[in-house]
This record gives C-alpha cells, structure tokens and sequence, in this order.
C-alpha cells in the first residue's frame, strides 16, 4: 500500500474502508503466497461461548464452514483476522516504514493479514465508532452484554445506538396499559426526551424513535397507553385504528408486573391483531421486592409469546427485550390459535382465561399494596385530611416558586441585566440604536428572562408531585368536589397541568373518556393560571404587595380555581348535555422521583422558554420598540414620545373600554400584545415604562434601566393596589394565547374556541371592572 503524505489514512481493503495512522500501516503485511481460497460471506456468524470461558468468540463461514477461534489466532497476545483480497491487475506497495519500500505483488490472488495488538484494537475499535461511517472492517460482532472479557472489550458496542445499519427496517409498536413505565422504556432505548410521570394520560399521542439494534433500524412507535380496545375513549379508538391500518412488524407490548392480570387483558386484545408479539414485564425490581414471582417461562409458553424482565428506568433486561424484538420479526405468531376462540369483548371470560394461565406462575404477596404506600394512603387519601394536605403542598409549592427561593435568585438575573443595560448604554452612542438596543432587546427580553428561576422551580415541584404518585391522589380526593361541578376527578389532572401550560393540558384531557367531562374541561382549562402569567403577577405583587407576595398570588390561582368550577356545573347543565359514566382511576405506588427524570422534565420545560425568549419575544420587543418610538417627537412639541407614538395611539382608541378597572394606556398596550404569548405582556410593560423622554437617551434613562420594572411602576403613579389587582385578574382570565386556542380548536372544534375565546375575555372585564368600581369604596 502506499500511503500519502497525510496521517492519519485510509485504505480500502475487500471494498471496506479503514483508517489507520502510518504507525499503525506497520502491522499490516502483505503475503505473496497463495492459500486456499476461503470466501468469507459479509453476514458472519458469531458464535458466542459461556462467559465463564473468558468469552471466547469465533466466526463461521456460512458457506465454507470453516471456523477461526481466538485460540488458533492469537500469536503473543495478538489477534489476527484474516481476510481474502483480490486486487484487480493493480501493484500493491507496503509503506510501513519512513524509507518508503515498495514491495511488488504478483497479479495472483493474495491475502492481506491485519494485526491488530491490544493497544491497536483499541484506537481501531473506538475510531470506527467515533467516526460514524456505515463502511465499517466486517470484523466478528461480539455480544455487547460480554463487558467482563477485558481482551474484547473495546469491540463492544455496549451502546444499542452505536450499531450499524445492515440495511434491514422494521416498525414496532409499543402498546400498554397508562402507568406502565412505557414511555421511560421508549425514552431510555430511543434516546428521545418525551415526558413522563408516574399518573395516566402522559402520553395522548403517539411518538416515534429510531436507533439500530443488532443492525436492524427499528422505528419504535410510543402508542397512548390504554386499558383495553373497547373504543370508549380518544385513547383506545386511535390504538385501536393505528394497530389495525398501519404495517406493523412486532407488536411490543409493555406490562406491570405488579398489575399482571389488568394488563394481560390488553394482551390478548392485541394478539388479535395477528402481528407477532413480545412482552415487557417491566417494573419487575418493585415485583421482587414485594416478594411476588412470576416462572417467565411458562408464561411464555402458555401466552404463545416471548415475555422478559424488565426495568426500563434503569435499562435491565432491555438487550434481550430488543433481541427477541428483532428476531420476531415476520415469524408465525404462535397464539393464534387459541385466540381465535377467544371472545376478547366479555371481560368475564378473557379474565376467565387470564387467570387459569396464571394459576401456577405467578405468586403473589398477601398484601397488594406495599406498607409504605398503605400508611401514606392512608394520611393523604383521608376523608378530611386529604384536602388540608393538598391546600398545604399547593401553597408550599407557590411559596418556594414566588417568594422564599425564586425571587431570590430573580434578583441576580437582573443584577445581570442591568448591569449589562449600563455597560451597552455607556459604550454605544447616543441616538436610537441605542434606545433600541437598551430600552428594546435588553429590557424587553431582559425583563421576561428574570423570571426563569420561578419558572424552573414551578416545573421542579409539579414533576416532584407527578413522578412520586402523587397526582393521582389529589385527583381522587378531589373526585367528590369534581362531581359537585358536573365532572369527575381525571378532569383535575389536565387542571393540575394547567397550572404550567394549557396546552399539554387540553390534550391531557384524551385521558377521560367521557366526551361530556372532556369538553367540560376543556373549555374551563384555560382559566387555571398557566406559568407564563407568573412573571405578570410577581411584577405587580413586589411593586404593590411587597409583604404579601405568596398569599396574594395564592388568592389569583384560587380565584381562577373557584371560577372553573363553577362555569364547569353551568356548562354541563346547560351547554353540554350527555349522560355522564363511571371511570377507573388508577392509585400507582408511590416512588422516589428520580433526580434525572425531574431535571429532565424541568430542564425541557426551560428550553421552550428560552426558545421562546430568543424568538417570539425578542421579535415582538423589537417591534413594540419600533411601533412605541416612531413617529419621532420633533422639537418644541409638547407630547412625549409615547403618546405621540403609533403604539399610544392604539392605546389612546381602546382606553374607554379598559377605564372602568382602572387601566391606562400603556396598561391597555400591554394586554393586547398579550394575546400571542403571555410573556410579552412583561417585555411591553418594560419598554413602556423604561423611557418616556421624547426619545432622548441621557443618563436618566439609563439610571431608569438600572432600576426594576416594579419600582418603576410604582413610581410612575398610573396604578395603585386597587388597579393592579385588577389587572391581574384581567389577566388571569382573559384570551388564552393563540397556541391555546389552537390547541382548543384542535381537540373540540374551532366552534369552541371561537367561544373560549369571547367568554373569556367578557369574563376577565366584568370580573376586573366589579373588583375595582367595588373596592373604590371602601
């Protein structure tokens, strides 16, 4: 071979590409003598011995038969793969050495032998993973799960990501009972960041993940979990449709082992499909620690399909899972048989039936909940005491959120911002780049972004609450109120949501089956303060309610509460009008939040509003700027900039309609950028009241950018308590924002959210404008 001036190089050997470093080329040599001619097929064999052997490993040709063993290749702690190459009438020339020997071969066939030493295989096995190329050397695959064999182990490819595709496809989808750890399986083998929570109704619609295992790709389908294929709610009709109208390979299909019975009977509903199938019986770590056992063996053999161990939190058992996925591939399911006369519609006898498999092999504990979760039931499900417990957990929450950790750490965010206001102010010429610049990006964006750290620690506590279990306790104790109001205890799960976003919260709402309770909450969802409305509250509480922060902001989630609810009995009295039905609620165990899956979910719940910092409300600050400073005052006119402007002459038409609750202009400006997002309401409010000097940057201005949109309010003189709380409720319960109403268009029909959107807004004026033409009497 001859190697060009470069380091490192490749070389192609059998059509395969490798990359070798010219230290390395010296372990190639070139054999001019001719063998017998053994063809190695591409697809080799791996013959995997006992692991108790050292994991021995060996190829076997297909074709030839012929086995090369480590033991008959290994020369002085070196391995040597031997590989057939037939140049084409071409000169082949050894460069391992600096003198640039070059060495002629005949025409003949020859074999090119590659040593690799300890030290080699190493750089050769990581390059070839780093590089990512498909053209990887076709050496023997050894088993990823042989992590004790210290001479193969940088051949192991321990990761399910890192092998190569092979050119096979397959589609599998992933169907289970809600609760049953699905979607942790799905995010932990496909890489993907979908949420999860230890309540029903995470998922609501499907979600795929690609990545290659034993060189297959594998388009993993995450399905909505279900109870069964009864087509009673939005759930079990798309499971049902998806499993019956798409091509699907292998039907996974992902069981708790500590609800066997329940979940089986989703089992049998699927094996009708007649697509072959493998069971996950995942959660199998809690099964054994409760003492029960299940003889996997003899549940596979009676079920007609492959059933693995599995705990998909930590990834065991996921290998094998995987293994039997691929290998399931376009076999005969073997349960058809009996399936055919099963009627998998009368629950008594798939149950029937379900249980006379089981008798035998599964064992079950006496007592079906474990102690810990029995003694906690019994504190926070209590009759009386579960609603004390829940009032205490939401106020703590709101209190770690807004007022004994998060406006702390807002102060340094700001600190920051300021600071920076200053440092462009000082540098940058006077005139209106700087005025954008400072009182545009830095205080609109600026301004939004101080309120990540309540954000944060808002999403912190509801993914705390969710993946201990929590959640579900809450929406049954709150199932007697529910019912009150015309809905039942599901409908507080998308409410509880609500609080950090409508919009997972209205397509939560495919959890209840109910089509009356769903649209019920549907249209009261809305009106569940959604996280983007916390930077507003916390603005106007520290200029006007210094002292009573937590409670004040407590008393607007409360209001909203008391609101929904009752607008929720009047609609289900009057506008929608469906016979309502029983509902099974599941009561998971309770389990310690993994530290990674709450940052996780916190951590995603930030980058969409960072995301939307760096888009929607840089975009918009620039334009509030541009439409609040143009046209420009000229000389001698006795206006300010802002009045003058096109963004106060907007405010000026709508004023009359906003006075009655004490609303000025600019406060006026603001609700109406407020419609796209509401975070922009704050991004306004700080470009409005930053400056309002005919346009002049001079170093008042700048000393207004140093100071906190609160004390500039409250120093400004245009609002008062009495004004600012009505602001707050307006804007509580005023038009969704337009990914909301989207989002209700989406779920109920854009008749609905034509009507979300007028009653809400109607609502907001008459219960700001009564609050403050009634508390300016006193």
């Amino acid at each position: 071979m001859k190697a060009p001036l470069m380091d490192p190089v490749e070389y192609e050997i059998m059509g395969t590409t490798i990359t070798l470093r010219n230290s390395e080329t010296q372990l190639i040599t070139i054999s001019k003598d001719k063998v017998p001619k053994t063809i190695c097929q591409l697809d080799l064999n791996t013959v995997v011995e006992d692991e108790d052997s050292k994991s021995e490993t060996s190829c076997v040709c297909r074709d030839s038969g012929k086995e090369i063993s480590d033991d008959d290749s290994e020369t002085e702690n070196k391995d040597l793969v031997e590989t057939e190459y037939r140049p084409e009438s071409e000169n082949i020339v050894d460069n391992n050495n600096e003198e640039d020997e070059e060495e002629e071969i005949s025409d003949d066939t020859s074999i090119a032998t590659i040593t690799f030493d300890d030290n080699t295989s190493e750089y050769n096995a990581e390059n070839n993973i780093k590089s990512g190329k498909e053209n990887l050397p076709l050496l023997c695959k050894f088993c990823p799960e042989q992590k004790d064999c210290e001479k193969k182990k940088y051949y192991v490819l321990s990761n399910l990501n890192n092998k190569k595709w092979n050119g096979e496809e397959m589609t599998v989808a992933l169907v289970g009972n809600p609760n049953c750890g699905k979607t942790t399986l799905f995010n932990h083998i496909s890489g993907g960041h979908e949420k999860e929570g230890n309540y029903c109704g995470v998922t609501v619609d499907s979600k795929e993940g690609i990545f290659i295992h034993n060189g297959v790709r594998v388009y993993l389908i995450d399905l909505p979990g279900t109870y069964s294929l009864a087509s009673y709610s939005p759930e079990e009709k798309y499971v049902e449709e998806y499993l019956n109208n798409n091509q699907i390979d292998v039907i996974l299909n992902v069981l708790d082992s500590n609800n066997l019975e329940r979940n089986l009977y989703l089992t049998l509903q699927c094996q009708k499909a007649g697509i072959p199938m493998v069971g996950a019986l995942n959660m199998y770590d809690e099964l054994e620690k409760r003492g029960d056992s299940i003889d996997t063996k003899k549940l596979s053999e009676r079920f007609g399909m492959k059933f693995y161990p599995t705990t998909s939190k930590y990834g065991k058992g996921l290998k094998e899972l995987f293994d039997e996925v691929v290998v399931a591939k376009g076999t005969a399911p073997k349960f058809e048989k009996y399936n055919r006369s099963l009627d998998t519609r009368n629950t008594g006898e798939c149950y029937d039936f379900i249980n006379k498999i089981l008798d035998g092999i599964y064992t079950k504990s006496k007592n079906g909940k474990s102690k810990f979760t029995a003694r906690i039931d019994a504190l926070v499900t209590n009759r009386w005491l579960g609603f004390l417990i829940f009032a205490l957990i939401i106020y703590i929450m709101f209190g770690l959120t807004f007022d004994w950790v998060g406006n702390h750490l807002m102060q340094y965010i700001e600190i920051v911002f300021n600071w920076l206001g200053d440092v462009v102010g000082e540098i940058l010429p006077e005139g209106w780049f700087r005025d954008l610049i400072c009182d545009g990006i830095i205080a609109g964006v600026g301004g939004v972004t101080v309120f990540l750290p309540n954000i944060l620690i808002l999403y912190l506590c509801v993914s705390f609450l969710e993946d201990s279990g929590y959640m579900a306790r809450a929406a049954f104790i709150l199932d007697r109120i529910m019912r009150v109001f015309g809905l039942h205890g599901k409908s507080f799960i998308p409410m509880i949501c609500g609080f950090g976003c409508n919009v997972p919260a209205i397509m939560s709402t495919r959890a209840i089956e109910n089509r009356k309770s769903r649209l019920v909450t549907i249209l009261v969802v809305s009106l569940f303060s959604c996280s983007a409305r916390t930077p507003i509250y916390n603005v106007l509480a520290n200029a006007f309610f210094p002292n009573y922060v937590t409670p004040l902001i407590f008393s607007l989630y409360a209001v909203g509460v008391i609101l929904a609810l009752g607008l929720a009995k009047l609609f289900s009295l009057f506008l929608v009008k469906e016979k309502e039905m029983n509902y099974l609620m599941e009561l998971p165990e309770y389990r310690l939040p993994s530290l990674q899956s709450v940052l996780k979910h916190t951590w995603e719940r930030a980058k969409e509003y960072i995301k939307k910092m760096a888009t929607i409300i840089l975009s918009a600050s620039i334009i509030i700027w541009f439409l609040s400073n143009f046209p420009r005052v000229s000389e001698g006119e006795l206006i300010s900039q802002n009045e003058k402007s096109y963004l106060g002459q907007i405010g000026k038409f709508i004023e009359p309609a906003f006075k009655p609750m004490g609303a000025t202009w600019k406060m006026d400006i603001g609700l109406l950028t407020g419609i796209g997002a509401k975070e922009i309401v704050v991004s306004t409010l700080s470009i409005l009241y930053g400056e309002d000097n005919g346009g002049k940057g001079n170093d008042d201005d700048l000393n207004k950018i140093s100071e906190s949109l609160s004390d500039r309010l409250k120093a400004n003189g245009d609002m008062n308590p009495r004004s600012a709380y009505a602001y707050m409720l307006f804007i509580l319960l005023y038009f969704p924002c337009v990914a909301t109403v989207s989002a209700i268009g989406n779920e109920a029909g854009w008749k609905w959210a034509s009507f979300v959107t007028v009653y809400t807004t109607a609502l907001a004026w008459l219960v700001a404008t009564t609050f403050y033409q009634v508390s300016s009497l006193f």
